[in-house]
Formats: structure tokens, sequence, C-alpha cells
């Protein structure tokens, strides 16, 4: 991995091409959260005052890719931890809490997916740090794909895509990660850090119509307790599958400013 802005990807200081990186160098940009950011945490769903104090709710996470997709929840809604990571503010969906984005359906053929999150495994087994889901479905009927979950076996976070765990990679009680999730036309993988679980082959055509962060989703909105439980710092989803140097320059955005690993 390079690190030279004249190729495009995130050098050293965090600048892009000469200029200072931003998700939004990349194209289709479609959700990006970000808890650093003070000016996008409401403690009401329609917006309300911004939330400042160490524990209060967060009940509307803005969402900065100027898609409008912001994430909302009135009554489980995480709470602000304030320098939680590196200085920076962050949420905690502990216990049992969660955030959702609704909207008119969204086809996605490709995706990657980045969530800076703290991994725990004293939540539910089978928790979910992002999902999804279409029309009428819950998130874990065959057809649909769930990007990113904390599986039960061997301390995993993994995928899941018709009917099973998919591309599972091991990780480390309480510590920090950086992870993705790649789905384009033929194959689907995970990466926590640096590490990549084997690829599945896999296609995706989904029309989405909801993204949940912290918890699953059913068809009828409502959960069945897969809840994630642990800090979130930032999401940034993409409707296409990053080139490699792409990938990278967001990946080093992320951990130049939260200090993963």
């Amino acid at each position: 991995m390079g690190f030279f802005a004249s190729s495009g990807i995130l050098n050293r200081k965090g600048f892009f091409g000469g200029k200072a990186f931003s998700p939004l160098n990349i194209s289709n940009l479609d959700l990006w959260l970000d808890a650093a950011d003070g000016n996008t945490l409401y403690d009401a769903t329609s917006g309300g005052s911004l939330v400042t104090t160490d524990g209060s709710a967060v009940k509307r996470w803005e969402d900065k890719s100027g898609n409008g997709l912001h994430a909302t929840e009135a009554t489980n809604a995480p709470v602000l931890e304030t320098a939680e990571k590196n200085g920076l503010n962050a949420l905690n969906f502990a216990t049992s809490k969660r955030l959702t984005s609704s909207f008119s359906s969204r086809t996605y053929t490709a995706q990657t997916i980045f969530v800076v999150a703290k991994f725990s495994t004293s939540a539910s087994s089978f928790g979910r740090l992002f999902t999804q889901r279409t029309s009428g479905a819950n998130d874990y009927d065959a057809a649909q794909y769930i990007p990113l979950l904390r599986s039960i076996t061997n301390n995993q976070v993994s995928s899941w895509k018709a009917s099973g765990l998919r591309s599972p990679v091991s990780v480390s009680n309480a510590d920090f990660y950086i992870f993705r999730a790649f789905h384009n036309a033929s194959i689907l993988n995970v990466k926590a850090n640096t590490t990549t679980g084997s690829n599945y082959s896999s296609t995706i055509n989904l029309g989405i119509v909801n993204f949940r962060i912290g918890d699953m989703i059913r068809a009828d909105g409502a959960s069945d307790g897969a809840f994630w439980n642990s800090i979130i710092c930032e999401v940034v989803l993409y409707a296409k599958s990053l080139t490699d140097s792409e990938s990278d320059s967001v990946t080093n955005y992320l951990n130049t400013k939260w200090a993963v690993y």
C-alpha cells in the first residue's frame, strides 16, 4: 500500500491529493455518520438541541453524506461518551440501544461499508453492528445481506448471506477495530483492521429501505435482541465496491483520526 498523494491515496499526514481527506472525496458515498462531529448529534428524532453532556441520549445522528439518511431512535437511543477514543466523542450502544435510518428504496448491486467500533463479547451472540433489509423482510431472511455482525464462534465478526455466516474474522474482546464489509458483483469479504476474511461467492441486488446500527431489524421494525451493546465511533457506506486504493484511503483516514492500530 502506498502513501503518495499523487496516487490518490491518503498520505501519512492525512491529506489526499494535497488536501485534507474526507469520505466525500470518493464518489457514491451514501451514508456517513461521525460521532466526533458534535454538530451531528441531537436530543430529539426531529432535531432539537445538540447533545454535549456525557451520558446523554443521542436520538438523532445526522448523515454527513448529503443524502439526508439520518439515523434516529426515540426510546432506545445510544448515549454520548465524551473523549472515548483518541480524545474524540463516540456513542455507547449498551445496553440494547439502536439507531435506524429509513428511506424510500435504494437499490444496491455493490457496497463497501466501514465501521469504527469496539468489540464486546458481553452482548448477545449474534449482535448486529450494521444491518439492513428490503421491504417486508427480516434482515436474516435468506435473500438478505447483513454486512457486519458479531458471531458466537471464537469472538468473530462476519457478514451474513444465504442463511450463513460468511468471511469471519477473529477479533479480541474490548479492542477497537476498523471493520470493513466489501461486496461487489461476485464476492463478499470482511476485514478487521489488517486482517481480511476469506472471499465468499455471492451477488447482491437489493432494494434497501432501512439501515440499522447496533441491532437487528425485522419486517415489523422490531428487534429480537441481537444488540451490538458497545461503542460505535463512525460509519461510512459507499454504494459501490471500492478499489484497493480507495479502500486504503478511507481506512487510513479512519485510523489516523481514531488511532485504532
